[in-house]
């Protein structure tokens, strides 16, 4: 009898199944930890005004914890703040060093249009920049800040961030800045700040840093219109006590007298003053509304080697209904030039403080729907000082004259206009471009025109089927590039045009919309931006100056009422607070015309724009849980690129949403 053998399985997969589970919860555990593994930009900072407290969403853990660790790649976020030199040539921002305590690093590049690691310069870092302001000359710039241990200082730098100079100043509290700026000649700036016991302003020659400080009152006066003369060495400013009473002080800095004389104006119902010197500093004229809102013009004469103003001549420029009234001086500080209110119309009139004379240079000026043409003049196209003046005729037509400030080389530019919608400068002064139209018994026809300042190579657009909304100047490399863009209707449909001035071409970029507003432009990346309805829905396209659409994002629900747009940082994706007529919504689109959209959520409060990570994966949105943003507890929810939420943060302890940046986790 053979002996029989019976093989027992159970041993056997009982070892297997315990090898699949050892392997199963191996393999479970390396994706679970893969999972849970930190990786770039989905941890999320957000700071506000807490000093010294910073916030990390941890989207790994979903906690929400105190951090203030330093940022280990700045250049991967974008600046905080940005100023490019009145040249061009030169940029200072500054990058985050750490998010909520406001900490950072001021650089200095040479101007290429976008943040470049290789050239940029550190001026000062873990910082607290307060303000920064280039020379008008493009040559230096001063920034203050406070330093790592909160002390306040200024630092002075070329351009190009070389022979940088730091000072110490002596306030606690130099944050309260009272006045901050250059002289027109770049050799002086000033810094006003709060002492324990006032306020003080302090002047600083460039070259020297030789420093004349000129305490104010104890009580907290405040510094407004302060100005400089174009000279340099003048600077004054009107001070205001607490009970109102007005002050008037003008100081001398190339003089050996360390004071300044003070003025009683004996109006304590000053309002809206400005104060306009003379090229030559030796005059000074100071516009304000009396008790009785009636325009005041004052104008004082100040000897070359003097503080003291003398007065010399008084204007009542006219009455409650003419707003702005500005005043203007020539090139050659012969000739100040205001508007006289009278009945039956408006005069330009020329004061010449040497004889003590008046003179009408224009009877029945028109002012452009609240352009004030020698504001513009005074702000914009120093030192020519030409004005584009509208006047009414004996006929009742509208004319326009190029001319200098005191009256001479008038030059005709615009006849037989029966309204006038803007007269327009460009940003270098050197044209003038006027809006204007002309009826013919029903239809209205509407023109551009436009010359150089001495009034030669005029042009004129006679387009009777469009009227200009928004006009908007471009600039390329920091300079006025000669472009501008604007919107127009043609009827009841809008259109949006790019306009060169130079060789007279238009390139239309859309037409046809039921609406096209918020025209904008980036000059880092020369895009041209505006958001539009067609029959179809809205959306925003952007443009570039060639006429090459760069991106088009449509809304998902067809409202594009105050819109804010947040672009991920390849483009394919964009995600946007619309505000339609059942309140905001927060939309994400995809770049293209057959592009995805949807609404995520609609009737919460947004307060800052959407934002995306550096891998363009997800963005934050940020939502005012009590709809007033203002000392209230903030929402963060956070979505993928097509909308999902992934996070949401109900309650985040801050003021004030005031930076927020994704972050590494580790």
């Amino acid at each position: 009898m053979q002996p029989s053998y019976r093989f027992n399985f159970r041993p056997f997969w009982l070892t297997a199944l315990a090898l699949c589970l050892i392997l199963s919860a191996s393999l479970g555990g390396v994706l679970l930890a893969a999972r849970n593994a930190p990786s770039d930009f989905v941890c999320l900072r957000i700071s506000g005004n807490v000093q010294a407290r910073d916030w990390l969403l941890d989207f790994n853990n979903s906690v929400l914890v105190s951090d203030a660790r330093p940022l280990s790649d700045p250049f991967n976020y974008t600046p905080h703040n940005a100023w490019t030199s009145p040249d061009g040539r030169h940029y200072a921002y500054t990058l985050p060093d750490r998010s909520l305590t406001r900490r950072f690093t001021l650089y200095v590049q040479p101007n290429s249009g976008a943040v470049d690691p290789q050239t940029a310069r550190p001026m000062v870092s873990d910082a607290i920049i307060n303000a920064l302001a280039w020379s008008p000359n493009g040559e230096r710039l001063i920034y203050l800040y406070r330093d790592a241990n909160n002390v306040p200082h200024f630092g002075l730098a070329n351009a190009d961030g070389s022979e940088a100079i730091a000072t110490r100043l002596n306030t606690p509290r130099a944050n309260e800045i009272v006045f901050f700026g250059w002289s027109a000649d770049s050799a002086y700036f000033a810094i006003g700040t709060t002492e324990a016991f006032g306020r003080v302003l302090t002047y600083y020659e460039t070259r020297t840093l030789r420093a004349k400080t000129f305490p104010l009152i104890s009580i907290l006066p405040y510094v407004e219109n302060a100005v400089w003369a174009e000279s340099g060495q003048r600077h004054a400013y009107l001070r205001t006590d607490q009970v109102g009473r007005t002050r008037l002080v003008v100081s001398l800095l190339d003089s050996p007298v360390h004071g300044g004389e003070e003025l009683s104006l004996e109006m304590p119902f000053l309002r809206n003053a400005r104060l306009f010197w003379s090229p030559n500093g030796n005059y000074l004229a100071l516009r304000y509304n009396d008790a009785n809102l009636n325009w005041q013009l004052v104008v004082y004469a100040i000897a070359p080697r003097s503080y003291q103003p003398r007065q010399v001549a008084q204007f009542t420029q006219g009455g409650r209904l003419l707003f702005p009234a500005s005043a203007a001086w020539s090139a050659d500080s012969s000739t100040l030039v205001y508007f006289r209110e009278r009945r039956g119309g408006r005069d330009l009139v020329a004061f010449r403080p040497a004889s003590g004379e008046s003179e009408v240079l224009v009877e029945r000026v028109m002012l452009a729907q609240q352009n004030d043409f020698l504001w513009a003049i005074e702000n914009s196209t120093r030192p020519a000082r030409r004005v584009a003046v509208p006047f009414l005729n004996e006929r009742g037509e509208i004319g326009i004259d190029l001319m200098n400030l005191d009256g001479s080389e008038r030059v005709p530019i615009v006849r037989g206009a029966t309204d006038v919608e803007n007269v327009l400068w460009s940003p270098d002064g050197g044209l003038a471009l006027v809006k204007w139209q002309r009826r013919e018994f029903l239809q209205v026809a509407h023109y551009l025109t436009w010359a150089r300042t001495d009034g030669s190579d005029v042009q004129t657009i006679n387009a009777e089927e469009f009227a200009l909304d928004q006009v908007l100047w471009l600039r390329e490399g920091g300079r006025f590039s000669g472009k501008l863009a604007y919107t127009f209707t043609a009827l009841t449909r809008y259109g949006v045009e790019l306009f060169d001035l130079t060789t007279g071409v238009r390139l239309t970029l859309a037409r046809d919309l039921t609406k096209a507003q918020a025209l904008s432009y980036d000059a880092n990346t020369q895009t041209l931006q505006f958001w539009w309805l067609d029959r179809q829905g809205g959306g925003v396209d952007g443009f570039a100056l060639d006429g090459t659409r760069r991106y088009r994002y449509r809304s998902a629900s067809g409202g594009i009422e105050s819109p804010h747009l947040a672009r991920s940082p390849s483009g394919a994706h964009a995600a946007m607070y619309v505000r339609a007529s059942d309140g905001w919504t927060l939309q994400v689109a995809e770049e293209g015309e057959a592009g995805g959209r949807r609404v995520i959520w609609t009737g919460k409060q947004p307060m800052p724009p959407p934002l995306w990570s550096a891998d363009g994966e997800r963005f934050a949105a940020f939502v005012s849980l009590n709809n007033s943003g203002i000392f209230g507890m903030y929402g963060v929810e956070v979505y993928d690129k097509t909308g999902e939420l992934l996070h949401t943060y109900p309650q985040v302890p801050l003021r004030s949403v005031g930076e927020a940046l994704w972050t590494r986790c580790e």
